[in-house]
């Protein structure tokens, strides 16, 4: 009977559905033939290469076991870097706090939000480095357009934001929080547009008020969207590079590392391609691992309708 039941529902299949079925299939091959050969094949000629002394210059790619990665960890400039990532994360709950505000803001019925809508949107789509490069003129410490509105304002000179080992990293968190700023906002405030107004009649029932509102309806229903601004932004964040390539470089006394320009001296400084991917190992294996942590403890907070 199964095998009678098996014959009849494949001769049901109409030839236009195995027409679709093979479009389809068409249509994805490229696809996984891209992710074949561009991410599988390389992923795995990168870890065979992290355990060998693979160097531009020399030419050599002789096995060397673990090496690389011991000295990556025995490395202090490595911690440094690693230090250096984790603090200009201080951005990702700095930005979503700002978004959140500004978002609550435009959400308002009343004119001009849309205008005010597109200017903080505008930074998220201009290029990463025209935005750096106009950053770095304005925190330059002899003629920044920041440094010169201090002095009118204060009568003082201004901190050399880019120079100063103390200053840098806050200069960098101020840059970045501006330009992810719009995208932010964009995603909270579509997550505050599907929010029935049910609940906050509900608030209003009960006396409470608008920080009510924000306790016990808004932060709850906007949890899953916080939690896919931090899942990216700490991905991103670990994976920080152009902004400190363009703006300091390493910064004054490495105080602007971070991993993986650290990864990118090793292999394109030092000419040490091995060295470099056996770091890019070690960033790829604390991202899964902090990613899976997130998604572990999600079912804690986040909140689904």
């Amino acid at each position: 009977m199964g095998a009678v039941t098996k014959r009849k529902t494949k001769s049901n299949v109409s030839p236009l559905k195995r027409k679709e079925r093979l479009a389809g299939l068409l249509f994805i091959t490229p696809l996984c033939v891209k992710v074949l050969v561009f991410v599988f094949v390389f992923l795995i000629y990168s870890l065979y290469m992290s355990v060998t002394n693979w160097s531009i210059l020399a030419g050599t790619t002789d096995f060397i076991g673990l090496k690389n990665y011991v000295d990556t960890l025995k490395d202090p400039i490595f911690w440094k870097s690693v230090g250096n990532t984790l603090y200009l994360m201080i951005g990702i709950p700095i930005g979503m706090v700002l978004a959140l505000a500004i978002a609550l803001a435009l959400n308002q019925k009343i004119k001009g939000t849309t205008f005010f809508r597109v200017c903080v949107y505008l930074p998220t789509i201009t290029s990463t480095i025209a935005i750096a490069v106009v950053w770095r003129f304005i925190y330059n410490s002899d003629y920044g357009v920041l440094n010169l509105i201090i002095k009118q304002l204060t009568g003082q000179e201004g901190p050399n934001w880019l120079g100063d080992p103390g200053m840098v990293k806050i200069s960098l968190i101020i840059m970045s929080v501006w330009r992810s700023l719009g995208n932010t906002m964009v995603l909270i405030l579509a997550a505050l547009q599907n929010i029935s107004q049910d609940y906050y009649e509900v608030v209003d029932i009960e006396g409470g008020n608008f920080w009510h509102k924000i306790r016990y309806v808004i932060l709850p229903m906007l949890s899953s969207i916080s939690f896919y601004l931090i899942i990216t932004g700490i991905i991103s964040g670990l994976q920080a590079f152009s902004d400190q390539f363009i703006m300091t470089g390493a910064g004054p006394e490495y105080s602007a590392i971070t991993v993986v320009y650290y990864l990118w001296k090793k292999g394109f400084g030092e000419y040490n391609m091995g060295a470099a991917c056996s770091v890019a190992w070690i960033l790829s294996i604390a991202i899964f691992i902090v990613t899976l942590i997130q998604f572990k403890l999600s079912n804690k907070w986040v909140y689904e309708d």
